[in-house]
């Protein structure tokens, strides 16, 4: 094998569509999309790519987003208007995964629909096209292709995925809006009842009987003058840390819990 592997219709290298997708919101002021654009696993045209592979560098110096593979190739034979790129992308390996931000042509009425579909989830998927590199890639047991090296050439959003896994991921921010506050709820409930079964424990604890011996030299010890009594000791680190368990609050601490988890969550920092 010394050339790259064509496998679809009007284009001049596979195209594979993402697994997942969620909202990142005002990264420097601006709304981007983070999408899983492949992974390792077989997809649908039974291949499986080395996510270590990827060449991304000459996607990132020209990182546009079409929609549905359009580049406009068909145009010049249908005489339509070009579709020009919805918007511009950022790839990356993050994990055992492709990742890729997409950022919307804001200027752009379609790009604006696009997005909006996103964000409503009627559109979930995006799709890469890209390059088996030369000798890079072999047939494996399914019937399609292992590929070790691969070169990205776009990122377009899709309204049907060739992978199996190209389904959306949830935001935070699409979440019911009591997620975070039912987390803290049951937080508290499990340390409410630490608390009860600690403190049931420790009420059912009875103290040691004492032995005929012990009690005559406890009896003696009474008899003898009183002696001066030592300084208090001082608290000991142990100590400070029992008033301040003492102390907890569990409320409250859920309380801040919730503000400081959807805080990290949504990258706003204070």
């Amino acid at each position: 094998m010394t050339g790259p592997i064509t496998r679809s219709l009007r284009l001049s290298a596979v195209r594979k569509d993402a697994a997942t997708l969620s909202a990142v919101e005002s990264i420097g002021g601006r709304r981007v999309f983070k999408f899983k654009a492949s992974d390792g696993d077989f997809d649908r045209y039974s291949d499986r790519l080395n996510v270590k592979g990827w060449r991304v560098d000459g996607y990132n110096a020209n990182g546009v987003v079409l929609y549905n593979h359009d580049d406009g190739a068909s145009a010049s034979l249908t005489g339509a208007e070009p579709q020009l790129p919805i918007g511009k992308g950022r790839v990356y390996v993050e994990g055992d995964a492709l990742m890729v931000d997409v950022e919307f042509d804001d200027e752009d009425e379609f790009a604006k629909k696009v997005e909006r579909k996103v964000s409503k989830g009627i559109l979930n998927a995006v799709s890469v096209r890209y390059l088996m590199l030369p000798g890079q890639y072999r047939q494996n047991e399914r019937g399609g292709y292992d590929c070790d090296a691969q070169e990205l050439l776009e990122v377009s959003v899709v309204t049907i995925p060739g992978n199996s896994r190209a389904v959306r991921s949830k935001s935070l921010d699409e979440a019911p809006d009591d997620l975070v506050e039912r987390i803290a709820t049951r937080v508290v409930e499990l340390l409410d009842a630490r608390a009860e079964a600690k403190s049931t424990d420790e009420e059912e604890a009875e103290p040691e009987e004492k032995s005929a011996d012990e009690e005559d030299v406890e009896d003696e010890r009474k008899s003898e003058p009183d002696e001066e009594e030592p300084p208090p000791a001082e608290p000991s680190e142990g100590d400070e840390e029992e008033e301040e368990t003492k102390g907890f609050n569990a409320t409250d601490a859920a309380k801040s819990f919730v503000e400081a988890f959807k805080g990290y969550i949504r990258g706003v920092k204070e």
